[in-house]
């Protein structure tokens, strides 16, 4: 299934009245529409974009298919989340593994990191034959503290010990080596915040699903991940309705009775997921009455950095051949996440041609903007003149130029200020810490990035999954 075929209906074909509507078609939304819907249940998502898949989409440009935001997917072996997800929807997928996971690219040195976690704990304690036992020892409790958190044994010791620390406090505990920290802290982008302000929990859901499992990508862009999730709820009888924002959810005291779309109708249902912006969710969407004291946490809460992004198509002549996909650190805690999907995928760009993707931090906060399309200009300059650093004659080769910056991460998702993780993964938005999937509103529930486990495909496929089997044990 391609972008141009996706399961979705019409408007004049929606039904009164639901047994779930699902606002929002990101990923926690559709795992937890197509897992209701193989269970009977009578679903609509509804989804303000024309995409399904919310920060896991694709666009092309020029003969080019580019992945929006996510550029791999951690889990997706058959005996992780992911994996076992798609078994559970009986979906089979084509992913590609990648072998180095990543690379770390610092001023002073650089690391390769392999696929098999194993290899990567060998590969420290050669270099760093000192630390050889701390190495170990630091491996299994955070292995530990994984399946603690993923089994929610509150009388861990282990939780006990490291899930009051921030990641960089964990590190501490075992090393002293600086370099062997900064490289065990090396991937933080994938959460947003750095070492001494996410959370160990966080940082250790994240890190443990790709170390043990690895990182994917699914063949055909990521846009496939999420038509794959559409096309398994749309099977089971789900209703997918997209280029359609809900503009409230419609209230019966503290119970939900459906929602109404802007320039379209109210359709009905005692049961609603949002699976969008918890902000959006409970300031933008509501008009009735909500538990002041639950306001006023969301209202307190932060939100995760956002990101300038570019989006290259090169010509044929263009030489990749010791490109390194991964983290390139500077300092003041900025780096560029830089990759090349097609050196893994050839499919995404015309015969012979490439792709460069580049995440990258910036120095400049929301608020602080004032002209975005200056912006937008001057950190596309900027970013094409250190890949020329890295790639020879590399703007002679462009054939597309594509970017984006939070402003449009926020108009394409409605994610407030463009947010990447939701919630920032801080000790004080982290695990109980963090809006859990049930809400003050009994039977409004929340999926996503915004409320538990967190961010990343992993854990919204997690979060959906969960919230699916909250409402079927509910008997909804």
């Amino acid at each position: 299934m391609d972008e141009q075929r996706n399961p979705s209906i019409a408007k004049a074909d929606l039904q009164k009245r639901y047994d779930v509507i699902i606002i929002g078609a990101g990923i926690g939304g559709l795992v937890c529409g197509a897992f209701l819907a193989k269970r009977g249940k009578k679903v609509l998502i509804a989804e303000q974009h024309h995409l399904p898949g919310g920060y896991c989409t694709s666009f092309k440009r020029k003969g080019f298919l580019f992945d929006s935001a996510v550029h791999h997917i951690g889990g997706c072996s058959k005996y992780s989340i992911v994996g076992r997800c798609l078994k559970e929807l009986g979906l089979e997928m084509d992913f590609l593994r990648l072998d180095p996971m990543d690379s770390l690219v610092f001023p002073s040195f650089s690391i390769d990191i392999p696929a098999e976690i194993e290899d990567y704990i060998d590969l420290l304690q050669k270099r760093y034959p000192e630390e050889r036992e701390k190495i170990s020892n630091f491996f299994e409790e955070f292995i530990r503290l994984y399946w603690a958190i993923l089994k929610e044994q509150d009388n861990s010791p282990t939780l006990a010990r490291f899930g009051g620390l921030t990641y960089g406090e964990m590190l501490d505990s075992f090393f002293d080596n600086p370099e062997l920290k900064t490289t065990l802290a090396g991937q933080w982008g994938y959460l947003g915040s750095p070492a001494r302000e996410v959370s160990s929990i966080g940082m250790c859901q994240m890190l443990v699903n790709y170390l043990r499992d690895g990182a994917y990508y699914p063949r055909g862009g990521t846009q496939t991940f999420a038509n794959a999730l559409a096309k398994a709820f749309a099977n089971s009888g789900g209703e997918l309705l997209l280029s359609s924002k809900v503009e409230e959810i419609l209230l019966n005291g503290h119970r939900p009775r459906g929602i109404r779309l802007e320039e379209g109708p109210k359709i009905s249902s005692d049961c609603i997921v949002s699976n969008i912006d918890a902000r959006q969710t409970f300031f933008h969407l509501m008009k009735g009455e909500v538990d002041g004291e639950y306001l006023g946490r969301v209202k307190a809460m932060k939100e995760s950095p956002s990101y300038f992004l570019l989006y290259l198509g090169l010509g044929p002549e263009v030489d990749l051949k010791g490109f390194r996909r991964g983290f390139y650190h500077g300092p003041n805690n900025q780096w560029k996440y830089i990759s090349a999907p097609t050196k893994v995928d050839q499919s995404l760009a015309p015969p012979g041609r490439h792709i460069i993707t580049v995440v990258a931090t910036m120095e400049e906060g929301y608020e602080e903007v004032m002209d975005w399309k200056a912006l937008k200009e001057k950190l596309t300059k900027e970013t094409i003149d250190y890949l020329e650093g890295l790639v020879p004659n590399l703007s002679k080769h462009i054939e597309v130029v594509e970017a984006a910056t939070p402003k449009t991460l926020e108009r394409y998702t409605l994610n407030s200020k463009g947010a990447a993780y939701g919630w920032a993964v801080t000790l004080e938005q982290t695990g109980s810490n963090r809006l859990g999937n049930r809400t003050p509103i009994e039977n409004l529930y929340l999926a996503g990035h915004w409320t538990n486990p967190g961010p990343g495909v992993c854990a919204v496929v997690s979060s959906g999954w969960r919230v699916a089997n909250l409402i079927l044990k509910n008997g909804r």
